[in-house]
């Protein structure tokens, strides 16, 4: 019991309250941006843990040993200067929710619903039911709580534990073994220790997918979202990525969201739909090393075809480059000259 209460609490925090108010931050600043609101909204719920992680991160990477209250708290006093900083977002995002019921009439949405309840039941079978036995999701959790243990993220050549003889040897950004460190600090909440939210990411991000990329073909046609639903989740592929516990829905739904972003921004140029897309590509990047290269790739692919003057281009790259970095990929700079070396280390495999 303990154990749902408090996965209750850390999943209505983080993935509702705090997804919340990154949505209504993005939905308050629509004017500029001119995005189609539910696409917009689901990527603000997809960067509330995202947020947590990058707080985290660059608390435990500039201050060593940080008192564990603080480091509770300062998600928390960042996702309140967010939400102070929403402005008419709250009143758009009130606005997305109150329609939804008038628009359930629709019988394209019907394949959604029952979609989603599937997903919701697996969901809770497999919480229920499988531990956390998967590979690479183990290394990620020993790293993450091993961060939690000396609240201080540290570069160096290998990441080993002499505690325990653990040898992380992961490639990737921070961003989700930090996952598994909010948990533990939210652990102490109701002294009680758990891993049951961080296992929930993986179906969470699954959702977040489809139901981004159904509320992006609704722009297209109301049968072309059922259409792109069922292409999306019929595969094999799909079914393993939201049944085995890992970060890949994290960092599809992630890249799925830089792509849609990018295809905006060559549409119609702007600043803000620019530091959206840069915004997007460092979180894929932090979360996964395949993030990082393909934010690369899509940067290059802005600066060479921008419906703009090359010189106008080449400040736009600029600019993304240092929003990408502050929004996560500084870990790979920081990695390679100070830390592992990243991909150009040699991997010592046991």
């Amino acid at each position: 019991m303990m154990e749902v209460l408090h996965f209750t609490g850390i999943f209505l925090i983080t993935n509702v309250v705090f997804g919340g108010v990154a949505a209504a931050f993005l939905l308050g600043h629509n004017d500029r941006l001119q995005v189609p609101e539910w696409p917009l909204a689901l990527v603000g719920f997809a960067m509330g843990p995202f947020l947590v992680t990058l707080v985290l991160y660059y608390s435990m990477a500039l201050w060593h040993g940080i008192p564990h209250l603080l480091l509770q708290c300062l998600p928390i006093l960042a996702f309140t200067a967010l939400a102070m900083a929403a402005g008419v977002g709250w009143s758009r995002i009130w606005a997305l929710l109150k329609k939804t019921p008038t628009s359930l009439r629709d019988r394209s949405l019907w394949p959604f619903l029952l979609g989603s309840a599937f997903l919701l039941v697996v969901s809770v079978l497999f919480l229920l039911n499988k531990p956390l036995v998967d590979h690479d999701v183990l290394e990620y959790g020993i790293q993450g709580r091993v961060f939690l243990r000396e609240r201080a993220i540290v570069y160096q050549r290998f990441h080993f534990d002499a505690t325990n003889g653990f040898h992380y040897v992961g490639l990737h950004g921070f961003s989700f073994p930090l996952l598994f460190t909010w948990e533990g600090l939210t652990n102490t909440w109701l002294d009680h220790s758990s891993d049951l939210w961080v296992r929930s990411i993986t179906m969470w991000y699954g959702w977040l997918l489809i139901a981004f990329v159904w509320a992006v073909m609704r722009r297209i046609g109301r049968w072309a979202a059922v259409a792109g639903g069922i292409a999306l989740t019929a595969p094999m592929g799909f079914l393993f990525l939201v049944t085995i516990y890992h970060l890949d829905s994290y960092r599809i739904f992630f890249f799925s969201a830089a792509v849609a972003a990018f295809v905006l921004l060559l549409q119609v140029p702007s600043r803000s739909r620019l530091l959206l897309f840069a915004a997007l590509c460092g979180a894929q990047a932090f979360i996964h090393s395949i993030g990082a290269i393909l934010a690369g790739v899509m940067l290059l692919a802005v600066l060479l075809f921008l419906g703009m003057p090359y010189a106008q281009r080449l400040r736009y790259a600029v600019r993304a480059v240092g929003v990408m970095l502050a929004f996560g990929a500084v870990h790979y700079v920081v990695d390679v000259f100070r830390g592992t070396g990243w991909i150009f280390q040699d991997i010592i495999w046991y």
